[in-house]
């Protein structure tokens, strides 16, 4: 129960104020039970009479004053700009993340699979150890062709651009070797 419901039910139960409700909450630590008891204490509370209804009674509707009151405590709950753009930013970067993990680099050669990572590792592997690159290119002239399996085709498609670099590398490889 939040405040706001508290401070409701003592000035039900207690016929006070919302401020004189508010005031007997603040001074017990938000305890309902206590701050109705300082209120009868004070003699603030109205005088409460026993009946009994054969019917159940209709919930009263919520007064102006709380509506006010409930519409400010909404709109100081809200997420500021900064919370908002936080979530999306960490939104974007985990379906970034499910993405790299669900796409494979595989590296073959002579048509049989060698090894088949995800890529986030692959990517990881790039930023934070530079040799990879390195071997990823000497890989080219040892007869290696990558592509990336379970990747949604992109605008240019980068399996074919790594077909051309491995053919690129075959054709490099083969004008060496030729005129020795």
């Amino acid at each position: 129960m939040d405040r706001l419901e508290k401070v409701e039910l003592v000035r039900e139960k207690c016929g006070v104020s919302y401020e004189e409700a508010r005031d007997a909450l603040e001074a017990c630590g938000y305890d309902v039970l206590d701050a109705i008891v300082k209120l009868e204490r004070e003699g603030k509370t109205a005088a409460q009479t026993a009946r009994y209804a054969t019917e159940s009674e209709r919930r009263h509707e919520v007064s102006p004053a709380m509506q006010v009151a409930q519409k400010q405590y909404e709109e100081q709950s809200r997420k500021t700009k900064f919370g908002e753009l936080w979530e999306a930013f960490w939104k974007q970067v985990k379906r970034f993340i499910r993405a790299t993990l669900d796409m494979t680099f595989v590296a073959e050669r002579e048509g049989e699979r060698v090894v088949g990572i995800p890529v986030l590792f692959m990517i990881l592997g790039i930023f934070l150890w530079g040799a990879t690159i390195w071997l990823l290119i000497i890989g080219l002239f040892f007869g290696f062709k990558y592509h990336i399996e379970g990747a949604n085709p992109f605008t240019v498609d980068v399996n074919d651009a790594m077909d051309k670099v491995a053919d690129a590398a075959e054709n490099l490889k083969r004008d060496f070797t030729k005129d020795e």
